[in-house]
């Protein structure tokens, strides 16, 4: 995935008249009163918020690691505010949305390692208002997010995973349209039987799926609907155009990617900005795992991010 074909989703909103006529569109089919009025009220700082998160991105691509993670977190924070526009033509309506909505552990221990820390979500900012409004997913105050165990969910992690921890934590997912072919082992890593599955994948509100074959080596499910990079929990996208399943007997959180990757980098951010000293000392004496975690996540999500949230705003048009 280039980044020339990831931002090609967003440079048809860049016109006035064409954000206008898409916004109307997106309040008209949500049933929002004053569409009209709105999407006029809108369209430029939906068109803002696209381009400044597009000029942070730039800006990644081109500073060192060190202070990619302010950068791209910046990012992600306007391009999320263009699509909740989309959803929710007041915002914000409030103060209490504009904060970040998660905190960290603000004095670290003297032998921290990043993929033992953990971020916390509070009751209001912007990680449960994008949640909520995007995704329909609304998480608890108090609830604690580990880097570890999120970072497990993004598949392009996995090979990273295997090699370091020697953790097998998801299986790729043969995909012929609607028909799903899913190995047999990830049962075992699961606890579940074939029933207890099938039963898991149709928690997803979205989808539907239904059991077409068993045999010793897969299990072959019909989905209601194609897999979208958007809306195919529990099963998460890969950037090379397939689909994985988590496969691990770790709990496994009602998270869109795009709520891992922004905890994530909330905590790389704050370790970049106020733990100058160990962060600076992480990438001169590889003595944990940390970095190369910390460096493969930052070049995924510099590419993944506008590409799922350019997805969202597309399937919205």
């Amino acid at each position: 995935m280039s980044d020339a074909n990831t931002w090609s989703l967003y440079y048809s909103f860049f016109s006035s008249s064409r954000a206008q006529k898409y916004l109307y569109g997106c309040y008209e089919n949500a049933g929002i009163e004053q569409a009209e009025s709105k999407s006029y009220q809108n369209c430029y700082p939906f068109i803002y918020f696209l381009e400044h998160g597009k000029k942070y991105y730039d800006l990644a691509g081109a500073a060192p690691t060190e202070l990619q993670p302010v950068l791209l977190f910046y990012g992600m924070i306007q391009l999320l505010k263009a699509c909740i526009l989309t959803v929710d033509p007041d915002y914000p309506e409030n103060s209490s949305v504009l904060a970040h909505g998660v905190t960290t552990r603000k004095r670290k221990k003297k032998y921290y390692e990043f993929l033992h820390d953990e971020v916390r979500i509070q009751r209001s900012g912007l990680f449960n208002h994008f949640s909520t409004k995007l995704f329909h997913v609304k998480h608890a105050e108090g609830e604690k997010l580990k880097m570890n165990d999120i970072m497990a969910l993004i598949p392009e992690l996995r090979d990273l995973f295997l090699h370091v921890h020697n953790e097998d934590i998801n299986v790729q997912v043969m995909r012929n349209d609607q028909e799903l072919t899913i190995p047999i082992d990830v049962l075992d890593g699961l606890h579940m039987n074939t029933g207890r599955l099938i039963s898991f994948l149709n928690e997803n509100p979205e989808i539907t799926f239904q059991l077409l074959k068993e045999s010793k080596e897969h299990i072959i499910v019909h989905s209601s609907k194609e897999l979208h990079p958007l809306e195919c929990e529990p099963f998460s996208y890969h950037t090379n155009g397939s689909y994985y399943l988590y496969s691990s007997r770790r709990e496994m959180k009602e998270l869109n990617e795009c709520m891992i990757h922004y905890a994530v980098l909330y905590n790389l951010s704050m370790l970049c900005r106020y733990e100058t000293e160990w962060w600076s000392d992480i990438f001169h004496s590889y003595t944990t795992n940390d970095l190369p975690f910390i460096k493969e996540f930052l070049s995924i999500t510099r590419t993944k991010i506008p590409y799922l949230l350019g997805q969202f705003l597309q399937r919205k048009g």
